[in-house]
């Protein structure tokens, strides 16, 4: 979801979680990958085949 560019509130309604649940998960993605930005992690989705 992230990599097709869905904001975190769309994210939460579709995953019916709150928004800041959202958060929490993508900033931990950040670190678990070593990415610091919401492309940076649709560029390696992209080349994973994730996207």
């Amino acid at each position: 979801m992230i990599a097709r560019g869905d904001s975190n509130k769309f994210i939460a309604r579709q995953l019916d979680i709150a928004e800041t649940t959202v958060k929490v998960h993508i900033q931990h993605i950040f670190r678990k990958l070593q990415l610091s930005s919401r492309v940076q992690v649709a560029v390696y989705a992209a080349a994973q085949g994730l996207g």
